[in-house]
């Protein structure tokens, strides 16, 4: 750095072409994202277009439901050259905690596009019984 300039190595027109924004992998992390309480459940809804079943990865670990879905296409075209091979990816990753729920019975649905996931709240706690200290 000089004069408050950072300098740029010098690359290429081929690496200026290639390092542009069209071609870096998108990542989409703004996908439409529903929660609300419904009777005794919570349900989460999120909006996965393009993305297959089989591409949808849930986990739910001490009160933390995590949601990832990632997709990778790569067109093949076998009678060029290549100077350059897009693959397309989309990637969602979401976090959400939630307190005293019932992780055995959390369901989910794929459908349309739509991730539905219903999280169980678990009864109310059992009655405390007062303990005598003799």
């Amino acid at each position: 750095m000089r004069n408050g300039l950072i300098r740029r190595p010098t690359t290429s027109i081929l690496d200026d072409f290639f390092n542009d924004e069209f071609f870096l992998p998108s990542f989409s992390s703004n996908s439409h994202l529903d929660v609300y309480q419904e009777d005794n459940k919570y349900v989460v809804e999120v909006d996965l277009p393009g993305f297959k079943k089989e591409e949808i990865n849930m986990s739910f670990n001490n009160d933390l439901l995590t949601i990832k879905a990632e997709h990778t296409e790569e067109k093949k075209e076998d009678n060029k050259k290549y100077i350059y091979r897009s693959r397309s990816q989309s990637m969602f990753t979401r976090q959400i905690r939630f307190n005293n729920i019932d992780h055995v019975n959390i369901d989910a649905k794929f459908e349309e596009g739509v991730l539905k996931v219903v999280l169980p709240i678990k009864g109310e706690s059992e009655v405390v019984k007062r303990i005598e200290v003799k």
